[in-house]
């Protein structure tokens, strides 16, 4: 059996298929797929596509052991609204995603993007992923954040250091938004990037 093979079959059992004629079966696969599982015969990486999106695998780790088995998910924590004092984040249903390779940090956290104080950076319909959490903003400064004051208030907007000591002021990239000037601040995250919904 190759290695090949036995993530194959890895997959295939954690995906819940008791043998390899059940998900064979399930997707209506040929023997070719026996075959590829019990190392008589190799598969392409077009067939590792085929194979990783039902198992529910990354098709690099599943053709060539590249990579982890599966991508993180991070966790979608609320939808980004426009509201009169600019983007809040609305609660929401919390779900996963998979998202693209370089937002895999262990903490990241994302919201869904439903308004357009943050236009046009975060255009409605996408997913914004958020990294590590600062209890002291301060590295953040001239950042785009999402943010939560201590009211409770969670926003994506530009930190910027309040005339205020202790402070800080909340910007917009849409114009249309007032700055939230002189707000006492929980915790920030960093923008990490986008991911279409």
């Amino acid at each position: 059996m190759s290695e090949q093979s036995e993530r194959l079959m890895r997959a295939r059992i954690e995906a819940g298929f008791e043998t390899a004629v059940d998900a064979a079966r399930r997707f209506g696969w040929t023997s070719s797929y026996r075959n590829n599982e019990s190392g008589t015969a190799s598969f392409s990486f077009k067939k590792a596509l085929d194979y990783a999106e039902k198992f529910k695998v990354r098709a690099a780790w599943l053709y060539a052991g590249i990579g982890p088995m599966r991508e993180a998910r991070v966790p979608v924590i609320g939808r980004a609204l426009a509201g009169p004092d600019g983007s809040y984040i609305d609660d929401y249903d919390t779900g996963d995603f998979e998202p693209l390779e370089p937002f895999n940090i262990e903490d990241s956290v994302a919201v869904i993007v439903d308004g357009t104080s943050m236009t046009p950076r975060f255009m409605p319909g996408e997913i914004a992923v958020f990294g590590h959490k600062y209890d002291d903003p301060s590295p953040l400064v001239n950042k785009q954040v999402l943010v939560r004051t201590v009211d409770g208030r969670r926003m994506i907007k530009i930190l910027r250091i309040s005339k205020t000591q202790g402070r800080w002021d909340l910007h917009s990239l849409n114009s249309a938004f007032d700055p939230i000037e002189a707000v006492a601040v929980d915790w920030a995250r960093p923008f990490e990037g986008l991911r279409a919904n």
